[in-house]
């Protein structure tokens, strides 16, 4: 072909259009990228894509949320995160992710009993709950119970020298009510005048250990709050039963008489022998995660029969060596078998019941023999602020997972015969290179004989 100048003119004209059309359709396609985010899930199932529950609940968060994970330098979990975040973020784009390197920090870790690497800490409106693992179930869970937080009430009696779940004093349990607050909790204070009844919006009712013991008024109004179904965490130490005897024959509990003690304290190195430590969990959603040891100070042995439609159960118990001292605690301890009760000893029991209210509702109701292991001196020991969160949980009816329905994907693994797998090999080795010369040849030949 001859090329004329007028020839060059047009191959010219027509390369600067094409190269000016090329370079605005790359901006075009950059700014509709930039303004107009569309996206497709093509994995099985659609993994990558928020369930509808999920979705849902987003929507009903209308404020900003934060996201505090704790995981060190490690680049595949805070990957992992960060993909997780991703979906979230489609929905809700106010999701701030902030990372911490949990050994930089250790104050905070233990302040926040934290516990596993990549746990994260959620935050909304001034309330806080913990998502253990980086999934959706275990995120989604935590905005739920964040989402619930004003239908969470926990009653509390004060005016009778109770501690008091607002109390800056050592026996008091500020810090547990602080962190109640913070999980989405509303703690409400019923005083002397107020005995008359429990409120109906109460999700659940505290007992704490009183210098004076219960009036008949209000142990009353405790005994009516049980029969109609109310949730109850009862916190009881040695001693008298404070005016619930009544309550504590209606659940078929009866506290053993001392204090329970422990001589394999010293192992861990506690020096006082009423310092009970649990280490063996049964299968419980009160215990499930619970990882190291519990302590409770001055503990009372539970002995409980089951009521009729009850089902109880002990989730906590002391060792085998340990016993119910009846005698002082003072100098050389040993058990007594004509005075002292021997172990293993229960001192936390947990019991539930069906409802015929219509709607097979749950009736919880948790009675820990002592009151000293969820205090501000004692809170943080060991898992004793994990047992505390998990026991308000399961008497609140929020210990269980969001529903996320369960999506099956046919193709996570990828499977070869060795046959396969050898020409495979053979072709990617040898055929392909031998393919590509041959063509690259053939080219060079044609262009040749033009």
């Amino acid at each position: 072909m001859h090329i004329t100048p007028h020839t060059r003119l047009v191959l010219g004209t027509q390369t600067a259009v094409f190269v000016v059309l090329l370079v605005s359709a790359v901006i075009m396609l950059a700014w509709l990228s930039e303004h107009y985010k569309v996206r497709w899930d093509w994995t099985a199932a659609a993994r990558n894509t928020l369930t509808e529950p999920s979705r849902e609940l987003l929507g009903r968060l209308d404020g900003a949320i934060e996201i505090t994970a704790y995981v060190r330098e490690e680049p595949v979990i805070r990957q992992s995160v960060l993909q997780l975040l991703e979906r979230y973020r489609r929905y809700k784009p106010d999701i701030r992710l902030r990372f911490v390197n949990p050994d930089l920090v250790p104050d905070e870790v233990r302040a926040r009993s934290i516990s596993a690497e990549g746990e994260m800490v959620v935050s909304y409106r001034e309330r806080e709950e913990r998502a253990k693992t980086a999934t959706e179930e275990a995120l989604s869970t935590a905005l739920e119970k964040l989402a619930r937080a004003d239908t969470r009430w926990v009653t509390y009696f004060s005016g009778r020298g109770e501690r008091d779940l607002l109390g800056g004093a050592s026996y008091d349990l500020g810090k547990l009510g602080a962190q109640l607050q913070r999980q989405g909790f509303k703690l409400h204070r019923l005083g002397i005048d107020e005995a008359g009844a429990i409120p109906a919006e109460s999700a659940l009712l505290v007992l704490a250990p009183a210098r004076e013991g219960m009036p008949a008024e209000q142990a009353d109004a405790v005994l009516r709050y049980v029969e109609d179904g109310g949730n109850l965490l009862w916190l009881a130490e040695p001693g008298a039963a404070g005016g619930l005897e009544v309550l504590a024959q209606a659940l078929g509990v009866r506290f053993e008489p001392g204090v329970v003690v422990d001589p394999t304290t010293g192992v861990l190195g506690i020096a006082h022998p009423a310092f009970v430590p649990v280490s063996a969990y049964p299968t419980h959603p009160v215990t499930a995660n619970l990882k190291l040891v519990t302590v409770f100070p001055h503990a009372v042995g539970i002995a409980w029969s089951q009521p009729e439609g009850w089902q109880t159960r002990g989730i906590l118990s002391t060792g085998l060596r340990a016993w119910s001292e009846t005698g002082p605690l003072q100098g050389e301890l040993g058990f007594d078998d004509a005075r002292d009760v021997s172990g293993p000893l229960d001192i936390g029991i947990a019991m539930q019941r069906t409802l015929g209210d219509g709607e097979d509702r749950q009736q919880r109701v948790i009675v820990i023999g002592d009151g000293d292991f969820l205090s501000n001196a004692y809170l943080g020991n060991g898992s004793n602020l994990d047992l505390a969160s998990n026991a308000f949980n399961w008497l609140a009816e929020d210990e269980a997972l969001i529903d996320i329905p369960v999506r099956s994907a046919p193709d996570v693994a990828f499977e070869m015969s060795r046959t396969g797998a050898v020409l495979l090999r053979i072709g990617v080795m040898f055929a392909l290179p031998v393919l590509l010369l041959g063509s690259g040849l053939l080219v060079w030949h044609r262009r040749r004989r033009l």
